[in-house]
């Protein structure tokens, strides 16, 4: 997904709480898919380099925004299971801050509208201009310092209502839509993360998010969801005993799914 490619996103606006919420959302026909987890008490969106390329774009645009109330919404048919152990994944909001405000009441109000058949969207576009300047001279411009370092206790990420809730303001998103964007480069070869919602001294980092770029990562969730099929099936709960032995059964899967490619048809 290159910044040169049209972006269309759905947009619906609800009222929530005697407020008006702009909820930005993908459309069905966008093919990205993402997941979260948390571990090392750390949350986690995990994605592929598509993810990377689109998680990028979104959060540049969202960055653009003046419309009090906007937030961007990843949920349905674009979350699928972790490619670790197919546990399911939470729907991801991500909020400017200085512009949206949404506390824990509207966001559990939010879940139940979005339930209860919100309405048909509006398509719009999604615009990243001025982006591909900005990757053109982001390393000179942080090459000595972060300019940012003001701004980073302004970010959050947290679990909210159910959702995997990430807070930022303007020029934090896009610092971050520029890094998470430039992973894409790297494909499915090598597996790396983006660090979200810094907290600490420089010298004692600590982190409440990141972006965790997984390599494979379409054959890591169609693998681990077979492997946890075998082992438990697809509903219940795992112990630590049954992740074990669903990592096992996952190398397996992912053997039998490279060993079919091969095959001459």
């Amino acid at each position: 997904m290159t910044l040169t490619a049209a972006l269309k996103v759905h947009l619906r606006v609800l009222e929530i709480h005697r407020r008006v919420l702009r909820v930005v959302t993908l459309r069905p026909q966008t093919g990205v898919r993402f997941s979260t987890n948390y571990y090392h008490d750390t949350w986690h969106i995990l994605a592929g380099a598509d993810g990377a390329a689109l998680l990028g774009r979104l959060l540049w645009g969202l960055a653009f925004q003046r419309q009090p109330g906007t937030l961007l919404l990843i949920d349905a048919d674009h979350l699928v299971p972790t490619p670790f152990e197919a546990d399911p994944p939470d729907p991801i909001i991500v909020i400017p801050d200085g512009l949206t405000s949404v506390d824990t009441d509207a966001l559990c109000a939010l879940k139940l509208r979005l339930r209860r058949a919100p309405g048909p969207p509006r398509t719009i576009r999604w615009h990243t201009f001025g982006m591909r300047a900005a990757l053109a001279h982001r390393e000179q411009w942080r090459r000595w310092r972060d300019p940012l370092s003001a701004q980073r206790s302004r970010e959050r990420m947290a679990r909210r209502a159910g959702f995997v809730c990430y807070t930022a303001p303007p020029d934090i998103l896009r610092d971050h839509a520029l890094g998470i964007y430039e992973m894409r480069s790297w494909g499915d070869r090598w597996g790396s993360y983006h660090p979200l919602a810094q907290h600490g001294e420089r010298t004692c980092w600590g982190y409440d998010g990141e972006f965790q770029l997984i390599p494979g990562f379409a054959d890591g969730v169609s693998a681990a969801r077979v492997a946890r099929r075998e082992v438990i099936g697809p509903d219940a709960s795992a112990s630590e005993d049954d992740v074990s032995a669903i990592y096992r059964r996952k190398d397996a899967a992912e053997d039998r799914l490279r060993a079919a490619r091969r095959r001459p048809r």
